[in-house]
Formats: C-alpha cells, sequence, structure tokens
C-alpha cells in the first residue's frame, strides 16, 4: 500500500501523542489558510528542527561527512547515506556533490569504476548507486568463483593422499580401542 505525501503526514500526525501531537496542531493552526496541503518533506523539516537539539544535529552531520561503507553492502551504506544526507544537506548543493560524497565512502571493492562512472557529466545518484551495487555483486561472485576454484584444486591435488583412508586421527582405527584411566 502508497500513500501520497500528504496522506502520509495525516497518518503521522494521527499516530503522534502528548507533546508531539499538540505540537503538530499548533504547527497545523499557524499555517496561512487557503495554503497547499502539507507535504511530507515541510512536515519532516519541521518536526526535526522543533524536536531534535541543534547538537544531536550536528552529530549526525558530523557522522554523514565521515560515512564509510566499510563491511556494509552497498545497499545498507545508500540507506544511511540518505539517512544522515538531510543532517548536512549544506555538503550537498549539487547532484555532483552527492555523487562525489557517495564516491568518498565507498570500500575499494566498488571505488575504482564508480570513480570512472562519475566523470560521465550525465551521472546522478541513483545511477551511481546503481552501478555499485552492480560492481559489488560482480566483484564478490569473481571472488566467490576464485574461492571455489581454488578449493576444487586444493581437493585434487590432496584429496587422495589424505582423504583415501580413514586416519586415527579422525576417528578410525584398525584395532580395539582403549582407554587409559
Amino acid at each position: 500500500m502508497r500513500a501520497t505525501e500528504t496522506e502520509g503526514v495525516e497518518l503521522t500526525a494521527y499516530r503522534l501523542k502528548g507533546v508531539a501531537y499538540s505540537w503538530f496542531e499548533l504547527w497545523e493552526d499557524s499555517r496561512e489558510e487557503g495554503s497547499p496541503p502539507t507535504r511530507w518533506k515541510n512536515f519532516a523539516d519541521a518536526f526535526v528542527d522543533h524536536f531534535l537539539l541543534v547538537e544531536t544535529k550536528a552529530a549526525r552531520a558530523a557522522e554523514f561527512e565521515n560515512l564509510k561503507q566499510r563491511s556494509k553492502s552497498v545497499g545498507e551504506y545508500h540507506m544511511e547515506f540518505v539517512c544522515l544526507s538531510k543532517y548536512a544537506i549544506h555538503m550537498l548543493p549539487t547532484m555532483e556533490a552527492r555523487v562525489r560524497q557517495f564516491i568518498q565512502g565507498l570500500s575499494f571493492l566498488t571505488i575504482n569504476k564508480a570513480s570512472t562512472a562519475a566523470l560521465n557529466s550525465d551521472m546522478n545518484y541513483g545511477k551511481i548507486v546503481t552501478l555499485a551495487q552492480a560492481t559489488e555483486n560482480h566483484k564478490l561472485k569473481n571472488m566467490m568463483e576464485q574461492e571455489g576454484s581454488s578449493k576444487a584444486r586444493s581437493r585434487g591435488n590432496f584429496g587422495e593422499s589424505f582423504g583415501g583412508e580413514r586416519s586415527a586421527f579422525r576417528g578410525g582405527s584398525s584395532g580395539p580401542s582403549q582407554s587409559v584411566a
């Protein structure tokens, strides 16, 4: 089920309780009569501005500035990038700045191809995320294939000498077991 931006605001307002709901009523009443319905971005910005401390916003902006993919998948990194980017809008005045910031946080697995693609003048944020995910998937697939082929090679070379007979070290024995007391 999908809701429009204005329906999302109404649904969220319905779920607000206590101080948050009182704030919403005052905020709605302060809007000019006849103004268009509230859009989600306007509501979210006003809510964050009212309820989040300046220090918290600054900390989130710093977290965004230092955001790195590390062991996260590209999808997880993208979601965190989007969530934190709203606290650092000043850092992303253009699409190029957004793409550049995203690429700076990518892991070494995906950064080379993404950096080259970003030089393309029509590269936007959605395209760079898609490219980074595809690059990550391709490299992970290659690593798994290499790992599988190296395991097959080692089994082929050593399988006969280690796997042919049961040894005493792996639970096999040639005679009755003896216990030491």
